[in-house]
């Protein structure tokens, strides 16, 4: 029976109320018929097979709240609403009779509210101009889609659940207009469909183990999502095809099964702080004539690239870190054109930027960590301009084809497993002021008929040759600076060519230009440093070589320089470099001492060395006899306290005081003194030695020569040294370094030690001050800055830091740096403007982090 009545207690709870018992039975149609306009209709627990049509407007509800009534469509649909009502459903669970109809079917100009309701087996059809309210709704078996919106029709949908649907999970057509906000479609072909010219809106939604796509934009529509999860999905996650619009701010892509988001044809999509991790494929893709841009946020641990491009696509990449790629990180491709600033590249087992086909990128502020074939491989037909850029620890730092118009300016590229730069066949790029520092093999190759053109470039410190030009290639190398290479300088090969104007070559352990036999290279105004001999012509009848106007300073052997020749004969060892070359001057040597950071007590003792070796030439030229002098010196302190450096100036002192003919540094350790078996250890320790002769040989870790027991062959190298240090007591300075507790122990080891090293220098540890000092100019070398509060940090970090015997002093404000960078990266990354100030400022957030004291030190 059917009766009206205040329930509950006020006046504005007024409802009607069904009752399923015994008595008379009346169908919701009968009580929606009764039931007065604006009423709320209470329906009594119980199952309600029929088709309701819900033209009044009155609210049902489920009276003893969500799930307690049950409504079954009669043939297919449970409810209807349509006409202009204005209605609402609470707590009621609508059940469609086939899967392929919908459950509820709202048309016309309806508005309908649904609260905490359930829509089972059956889809929500909201058509032509009806405006439909989801909250706390659940829409799970339908067969056709979970929601369908299409026409003019309206939708709000919060905190919902849509799962297990046979297509999408939300669908809109037409020119539908949908906002979905904190609600999950899991377990759907499509979690959200848009076509036509439909928009929707969505935040803070999660799309979870799509069979297809998470979220698929196609034809004219438009896609916002703010805050959302698209996960699991079985294909690309994100699909933007036709020309649809696609905007993703501050979500997360996660295992997508395909690609992580897909722009194709004249699509449109920005993506901005957001992460897209572990796509089978690539994070993302661009193909056709699509627009992608991505700001910020991560793209990582993709099966394939991490952004790839092709067709005519134009992609933008702004501080973007892309990491753990499979494939190379970013790929551009055919007439793809790629704008990249501010990024991050690697880890990956390819390259960091590659360029292919007729590919266009320009691109300023790349880094790329940790490559192992190429950090930057451009190709292709295209054209590159790089600039700002860098690529540490990679195979190749930089590779450069053929028929590309490429431009390289302010980059730098370190730490290579194999050639800083590589310059291929034929290739003919411009370079400006690119830096190569350590590269694992030569420093820059140009390959075969390449002609590259290099302006105040720096190579330093490579393992192989600072440059290798082969056969017909012909570079253009003006006011270059190649030193410390571990072979030649300048290494030519037969038929090779090239003018090198301006350069400074220097500090190579062979000579400084090798010119096989049939090369013709012509270099003018160039200064050749610390080298055992400025060149060596393979073949000096068979050579077009030019040495023009070129200078040599600290170079054993002269060959070309002083001289304009095509083919030089060379001048004798032992003659001078050029006429008229004078020593390095004293005063800069010392004043280059002092601007040293910290290190007082060995700036002080270095300054008493040379004022007595200043007195001492002066008694000799008076006639008198000088006072006793050793030369040799002990070096006691721990790793990091700049050992290494003030020997290499040490000697270059020696020589500016006459006291040394050249003034080199040779370094060795015991591994370069001590042989493997009886016999070779004396010819091994005095092949070293004859090298270091008119210089500075520097032996590190010393103490490790006596620490190997009695029938160990480092006693015999102790000796070999002794004899030597007696035979040559004019020509070298030895120098022996390591722990001081360890080096009282070597000295002590042999008699002839003691009295040939009666001089020990101790280096302290840096003070947290000068460790900080030693940042500041690491910095301002790579073109950083430190701002006050950084540099106060710094210094609280340094304080921080245990010292004790892993404790690396200036090794440690080198870490501290480096990690420094990589933090600065990574804040960077998430910055959505980056201004030409943020790339360069180091910052307190970018500090390590303080280190924890220990118990016992507590």
């Amino acid at each position: 029976m059917s009766v009206f009545g205040n329930r509950g207690g006020t006046r504005g709870n007024r409802g009607y109320r069904a009752n399923r018992g015994t008595g008379t039975r009346h169908t919701i149609a009968d009580l929606i018929r009764a039931a007065p306009v604006g009423g709320r209709v209470l329906l009594a627990p119980g199952e309600y097979r029929e088709h309701v049509v819900l033209d009044r407007a009155v609210v049902l509800v489920a009276e003893h709240g969500p799930g307690s009534v049950r409504l079954t469509g009669a043939q297919d649909v449970a409810l209807t609403v349509t006409g202009g009502v204005r209605a609402g459903v609470e707590g009621v669970v609508l059940i469609a009779a086939d899967a392929d109809a919908p459950a509820v079917r709202v048309a016309g100009a309806a508005e309908v509210a649904f609260d905490e309701c359930r829509i089972v087996g059956g889809r929500l059809e909201i058509e032509d101009a009806a405006r439909v309210r989801l909250t706390g709704c659940r829409i799970s078996g339908a067969a056709v889609a979970g929601v369908s919106v299409s026409g003019e029709a309206r939708l709000s949908m919060t905190g919902c659940r849509v799962l297990a649907v046979d297509g999408p999970g939300v669908l809109l057509a037409g020119s539908a207009t949908v906002t979905l906000a904190d609600s999950v479609i899991t377990e759907a072909v499509v979690g959200l469909g848009v076509r036509d010219s439909a928009t929707v809106q969505v935040r803070g939604c999660a799309f979870l183990s799509c069979t297809h796509n998470a979220v698929l934009a196609e034809d004219e529509s438009a896609v916002a999502l703010d805050g959302c999860r698209c996960a699991d999905s079985g294909e690309d996650a994100v699909l933007v095809r036709g020309a649809a619009r696609l905007t993703v701010r501050g979500s997360a892509i996660e295992r997508a099964g395909a690609s992580g988001l897909a722009a194709i044809g004249r699509a449109s999509a920005s993506v901005s702080d957001s992460r897209i991790v572990a796509a089978t494929l690539s994070g993302v893709v661009a193909d056709e004539e699509s627009r992608l841009e991505v700001v910020g946020g991560v793209i990582r641990s993709t099966g394939a690239n991490g952004v790839f491009a092709r067709g005519s696509a134009r992609v933008g990449l702004d501080g973007v870190a892309i990491a753990d790629t499979a494939f190379t990180a970013v790929h551009l491709d055919e007439h793809a054109h790629g704008e990249l600033a501010a990024i991050v590249l690697g880890p990956t087992p390819e390259h960091g930027l590659c360029l292919a086909g007729a590919a266009v990128v320009v691109a300023d502020g790349i880094l790329v960590r940790s490559a192992e074939m190429t950090g930057i491989h451009l190709g292709g037909t295209g054209s590159a301009r790089l600039a700002g850029s860098a690529a540490h620890r990679c195979g190749t730092g930089l590779r450069l084809e053929r028929d590309l118009d490429v431009e390289v300016e302010d980059c730098a590229f370190g730490t290579t497993g194999r050639a800083g730069i590589e310059v291929g066949p034929g290739a003919r790029p411009t370079l400006r002021r690119v830096r190569v520092v350590r590269a694992g093999t030569a420093g820059v190759v140009v390959h075969e008929g390449a002609a590259p053109g290099f302006q105040d470039c720096t190579v330093t410190d490579s393992a192989g040759s600072a440059m290798v030009v082969w056969t017909d290639a012909a570079p253009v190398v003006r006011g270059g600076i190649l030193t410390g290479a571990g072979k030649n300088g300048i290494y030519l090969k037969g038929g090779a060519k090239g003018e090198f104007t301006d350069c400074v070559v220097g500090g190579s352990a062979f000579p400084a230009v090798y010119v096989a036999a049939g090369a013709a290279p012509a270099l003018r105004d160039c200064a050749f440093r610390d080298c055992p001999s400025d060149a060596t012509l393979e073949d000096p009848d068979d050579t077009a070589a030019v040495f023009a106007d070129c200078v040599a300073r600290g170079v054993v052997d002269t060959v070309v320089s002083g001289r304009t020749a095509p083919a030089p004969t060379g001048t004798g060892p032992g003659e001078p470099a050029h006429p008229g070359e004078s020593p390095a001057d004293l005063t800069t040597l010392l004043a280059e001492l002092d601007d040293l950071v910290g290190l007082a007590r060995v700036k002080h003792d270095v300054a008493t060395l040379v004022q007595l070796m200043q007195l001492v030439r002066r008694r000799e030229e008076a006639g008198l006899t000088p006072p006793p002098l050793s030369r040799h010196l002990v070096f006691a302190g721990n790793p990091g306290t700049g050992k290494t450096t003030v020997a290499r100036l040490y000697g270059r002192i020696l020589a500016a005081l006459g006291m040394l003919t050249r003034g080199h540094l040779v370094e060795a350790d015991r591994g370069a003194l001590v042989g493997e078996y009886v016999g070779h250890t004396a010819p091994r320790t005095t092949a070293v030695f004859r090298k270091a002769l008119g210089g500075v040989l520097f032996i590190d870790e010393a103490y490790s020569l006596t620490s190997a027991g009695g029938g160990d062959f480092g006693q015999e190298a102790i000796a070999t040294l002794v004899k030597l240090m007696e035979d040559h007591r004019d020509d070298v300075v030895v120098i022996v370094a390591g722990y001081p507790d360890e080096m009282h122990r070597f000295i002590d080891s042999n008699p002839g030690l003691d009295s040939r090293f009666n001089r020990t220098v101790v280096f302290d540890d840096y003070a947290s001050a000068d460790l900080v000092r030693i940042v500041e100019h690491q910095a301002a070398a790579y073109e950083y800055t430190l701002d006050e509060p950084a540099r106060a940090g710094l210094l609280d970090y340094f304080e921080s830091v245990p010292r004790d015997r892993r404790f690396g002093n200036g090794r440690s404000a080198r870490q501290a740096f480096q990690e420094m960078t990589e933090r600065h990266a990574r804040r960077i990354s998430e910055v959505a403007e980056v201004t030409p100030e943020d790339l360069v400022s180091l910052r307190a957030p970018d500090l390590p982090d303080l280190v924890p004291v220990a118990p016992d030190q507590a």
